[in-house]
């Protein structure tokens, strides 16, 4: 999925739950965040400490790195295809599936770490994941030949980047079946119907349909629990999705267009309170995204000048970090921490409960 799912429809399931705009505005940014958080060095900052970054997000790796088992093992897998933990042979239990033995577990130690400072920060990366379960079904977070599908159909309105990137995958698609690569952005887009051929079977597969709008239902019926187990980020909505919003938002997932069209029309109804929030506000009225700016929150970067530079180009954009008053209690820290911790949760317990040993 993109972020018109991941940021505004996790937002508005969050309001329409109960839980408070404040936090609300938080658990959509970090869901979107772990599509964005795509560096993994660590930070030296010259106001003292060390602070290593945990990469959640695939943009940016390089092809030689999306077929490294390494940065399966902590981006692809943990972050956007986690493995069912399901079936009865190897491959199998690493096809990722909703509702999964895997996600089922997850829950529970998404639920119990509410409490903790990062519970919200955590709740936002699991809606990622979870919203990912759905849209990435039937395909494995490893460069794998089982992600060797035919695509036999795709979009019928793309842009003339997608059109190149799906006929490459159409007729390339073998040299990299990682993830959903050879399928293109087909399973992300809300709209799409799709068909594609694995062996000697051929799935034709209604996004919204079977994705989207289960996806949606899930996530509202975990928040409702959520907020009965925490109940200092809301009051959880006993009326459940009425058919008014369920209307509306299956007519903002039908939009077709770009990712910024389909965010920005999410955007406008949240701003003109079309879903109805009845403590509507100003982080409702207001609210948007900047992949950066919770890090701009937490440190300084300042690119350094004069000889310093010429260590750009042995070393990755050489920058001078500071880090702020605020950094130990700043959400892009908290949205690190939360990432941390699931990844060596989801490989070294999680997994190895469902039989899956990684670790």
């Amino acid at each position: 999925m993109e972020i018109d799912f991941h940021h505004t429809a996790v937002y508005v399931l969050c309001r329409l739950a109960g839980m408070r705009s404040v936090y609300a505005e938080k658990v959509a940014y970090a869901s979107q965040q772990v599509d964005n958080a795509n560096y993994n060095h660590a930070m030296k900052f010259e106001n003292g400490g060390i602070f290593h970054q945990t990469r959640t997000a695939h943009e940016g790796l390089a092809f030689l790195e999306m077929i490294d088992v390494n940065d399966a093992f902590n981006v692809w897998l943990p972050f956007h295809f986690i493995p069912s933990g399901e079936g009865n042979d190897p491959i199998e239990v690493l096809i990722t599936r909703p509702e999964s033995k895997s996600i089922k577990l997850l829950k529970n130690y998404v639920l119990e770490a509410g409490k903790e400072e990062y519970g919200l920060h955590y709740l936002g990366i699991f809606f990622h994941i979870y919203a990912d379960a759905f849209s990435h079904q039937d395909f494995i977070g490893f460069y794998d030949q089982y992600n060797q599908i035919e695509l036999v159909k795709g979009m019928d309105k793309m842009s003339w980047k997608d059109y190149i990137v799906f006929k490459i995958t159409k007729h390339l698609g073998f040299l990299f079946p990682i993830g959903h690569a050879v399928a293109a952005k087909n399973p992300d887009i809300p709209y799409v119907v799709w068909t594609y051929r694995r062996g000697d079977k051929e799935i034709t597969v209604d996004n919204l349909n079977q994705r989207f709008i289960p996806a949606v239902y899930s996530i509202y019926d975990y928040l409702q629990v959520y907020l009965d187990k925490n109940p200092q980020y809301g009051r959880s909505s006993e009326r459940g999705l009425s058919r008014e919003n369920m209307d509306l938002i299956i007519d903002l997932l039908k939009v077709t267009g770009s990712y910024q069209k389909r965010h920005q029309n999410w955007l406008e109804a949240i701003h003109n309170n079309a879903f109805g929030f009845k403590d509507f506000d100003d982080i409702d009225r207001e609210l948007s995204y900047d992949k950066r700016s919770w890090f701009r929150e937490a440190v300084v970067a300042v690119k350094a000048k004069g000889i310093l530079q010429l260590l750009k180009y042995a070393a990755y954009n050489y920058y001078k970090f500071k880090k702020r008053d605020s950094f130990y209690r700043a959400d892009w820290t908290l949205f690190m921490r939360a990432a941390a911790i699931h990844k060596y949760k989801l490989l070294h317990e999680i997994l190895p409960a469902c039989g899956i040993h990684v670790g």
